[in-house]
């Protein structure tokens, strides 16, 4: 099956409160290489079981992990009949608990094999115990989760959280701290430099930054095999920045499917170390929007 990318680049001053971490590659078990990230290594304010009293963010994740896992294992009644003892796959789903940390909702990524598992799954969703919510300064927090679980016949259920997204309740003051010091490409002095752009003519540099940058996009793009599989197809907007050393940070994504989203992140998290961006001779902040299209032909 042949795909195609379209993206297009827009260039603006954007605000999310929500928190991603860094990407990595790893084999699942399956042997299949999967793109992923580590939620739990940047995300230290999500909302946790009471049970979870450790301090340090490893024993928090595996408190969380543990507990969540057993909970579904516990809870989690497969249908009697053929097709669910020989179920062998994945199911995407995720959960959001508000500020309180009580479930506020929930949302299953539908696929013909699984609707016969989803509704049990939405049931134990429903069942999940008041979180403990983690304070902030001033700010109520709600934490969505995104996960999959792994099915093979005669096994536990084995759970992994593949996002972690901390929103926070009182977006003006955040954007107004987020934006203090944020330059738009377009009304920048100096744009970002991309690597290989350095020698042109100052006059070119945003020309050959949009190109090396769609050539980056092409380059290490690659369609999810199970997102091919099931012909799926979808928009992805990726928001980063480039901070004041250069470096691309703040990589968010919002799309339809988790796999769109991690094969965004996963592109961006490869971009290199750029030239910032200058005001005054000054580095500063550069916001990026870029929609990614995935589309199958």
């Amino acid at each position: 099956m042949k795909f195609k990318l379209a993206y297009n680049t827009f260039f603006a001053i954007l605000f999310f409160t929500f928190t991603l971490s860094a990407q990595y590659h790893q084999t699942n078990g399956d042997g299949m290489e999967i793109t992923s990230y580590r939620p739990f290594e940047e995300v230290t304010d999500y909302a946790n079981f009471s049970e979870c009293t450790a301090n340090t963010a490893a024993e928090k994740k595996a408190c969380f992990t543990g507990k969540l896992q057993e909970f579904f294992n516990k809870n989690l009644e497969m249908p009697k009949d053929s097709i669910s003892q020989n179920f062998n796959g994945k199911v995407y789903f995720n959960f959001f608990t508000d500020t309180k940390g009580k479930l506020e909702s929930t949302e299953i990524y539908s696929r013909p094999e699984t609707k016969f598992i989803e509704e049990k799954i939405d049931l134990v969703l429903k069942k999940i115990p008041t979180l403990k919510v983690v304070e902030l300064e001033d700010t109520a927090v709600s934490t969505g989760y995104v996960l999959y679980a792994k099915f093979n016949p005669g096994e536990p259920i084995r759970l992994k959280v593949i996002d972690i997204k901390v929103s926070k309740e009182n977006l003006k003051e955040e954007e107004k701290k987020a934006g203090e010091g944020d330059f738009s490409f377009q009304i920048v002095e100096d744009v970002p430099i991309f690597p290989g752009c350095e020698d042109m003519d100052k006059s070119s540099w945003r020309s050959c930054f949009q190109n090396k940058l769609g050539k980056h996009i092409v380059r290490n793009f690659r369609y999810p095999e199970e997102a091919e599989e099931l012909g799926m197809r979808g928009r992805v907007n990726i928001m980063f920045v480039i901070d004041k050393d250069g470096t691309v940070k703040n990589i968010k994504t919002r799309g339809p499917h988790p796999l769109f989203e991690l094969e965004g992140r996963r592109i961006f998290a490869k971009l290199p170390l750029m030239t910032p961006g200058k005001v005054k001779g000054k580095p500063v902040r550069v916001p990026f929007s870029i929609p990614l299209t995935f589309k199958l032909n």
